[in-house]
C-alpha cells in the first residue's frame, strides 16, 4: 500500500486511460512501478496484488504481462471503488478480478496453492512506532493496522503454489525481520534489489522475491537510482516507466516527486 502522493498517472497503457485515485487519502507514488518491474510471474499464471488501492499493480503487470490472470484484494472500500472503476474504464474486467476485504479473513475461504505469484505494496511502519496519520486511509496505508508482516506472509505461505513466488516491497531497517519471517514460513529468498534516491544515498526501500518450497542462491541485483543529481530520473527508472507506458514517471504532472520515507 503506497502512501506517498501524485496528482494522477497515465494508465499502463490498456486503451491509454488513466489510473484515477481520490483528492485525498492514500495515493500511490513509485513504489508500483518498481514492483512491476522487479515481478516476474510465470507467463500465463495466476497473480495475486494484496493491498491493491486504485488497482495500479494488477494493471501495470497487465500491460508487462498480458496473458496473466489476476486478483487484487483492498481492504478500504473507497480504494476499492477506485480499482473497480479503473479497471473497468481499461477494459480489463475479464483479466482483473477484485475483491473487497481482508487477506487475513479471506484467506481461510480459499483453495490453498491456487497462486502462481503475489504481490504487495505492504505498510512499512510497525504499530508504535511513528505517528499515526489523522487521516484514516493514510493511517491504514503507513502502518500495520489492518495487515501486518506475518499475517501477509501466513496468508501468502498458504495461498501461493509449490514453486511460487512473493514479492514485496520495504524499508531496508526491516531487512533482516522480512527475510526472517519469510523463511519462517517456507518461502526461501531468491533476489533483493536495492533502491536509493541519489547515488551515494543510503537505499531507502528493498524488493525481495521469496520462492515457497524452493531453496536456491540469493541473488542481489544491481542497486537501482532513482535521480540524477539534477533531479531529473536516471536512464534506468526512465525504462522502466516508458516500458509501463508512463515516459513521465508516477509524478507526470511535474509537481510531485518521490522522497525517501522513513520505516
Amino acid at each position: 500500500m503506497e502512501k506517498n502522493a501524485i496528482e494522477q498517472a497515465a494508465s499502463p497503457g490498456i486503451r491509454n486511460g488513466i489510473t484515477a485515485q481520490g483528492e485525498d487519502g492514500y495515493r500511490y507514488s513509485i513504489e508500483p512501478f518498481l514492483l512491476a518491474d522487479f515481478t516476474r510471474p510465470r507467463p500465463g499464471g495466476s497473480v495475486l496484488d494484496v493491498g491493491s488501492g486504485c488497482g495500479i499493480i494488477p494493471l501495470l503487470l497487465l500491460k508487462r504481462h498480458p496473458g496473466l490472470t489476476l486478483t487484487g484484494v483492498e481492504i478500504q472500500p473507497e480504494l476499492h471503488a477506485w480499482a473497480v472503476r479503473n479497471i473497468r474504464e481499461a477494459g480489463a474486467e475479464k483479466q482483473i478480478e477484485l475483491i473487497e476485504g481482508d487477506i487475513a479473513a479471506l484467506t481461510p475461504t480459499w483453495k490453498r496453492e491456487s497462486f502462481d505469484a503475489i504481490v504487495s505494496n505492504p505498510p512499512y511502519r510497525k504499530q508504535g512506532t511513528g505517528r499515526i496519520n489523522p487521516d484514516r486511509g493514510k493511517a491504514i496505508a503507513r502502518h500495520e493496522l489492518t495487515l501486518d508482516l506475518k499475517s501477509l506472509v501466513a496468508a501468502s505461505a498458504l495461498l501461493l503454489k509449490p514453486g511460487g513466488s512473493l514479492t514485496l516491497a520495504y524499508p531496508p531497517a526491516r531487512l533482516a525481520e522480512v527475510l526472517a519471517v519469510l523463511e519462517g514460513h517456507g518461502l526461501f529468498i531468491h533476489r533483493l534489489r536495492f533502491i536509493h534516491g541519489h547515488s551515494g544515498a543510503d537505499a531507502s526501500i528493498f524488493l525481495v522475491e521469496a520462492v515457497k518450497a524452493q531453496k536456491t542462491d540469493c541473488r542481489v541485483e544491481q542497486p537501482l537510482t532513482v535521480y540524477n543529481p539534477d533531479r531529473s530520473y536516471t536512464r534506468e527508472m526512465e525504462e522502466i516507466y516508458a516500458s509501463l507506458d508512463h515516459p513521465d514517471g508516477a509524478d507526470h504532472d511535474g509537481k510531485k516527486r518521490y522522497r525517501p520515507r522513513a520505516g
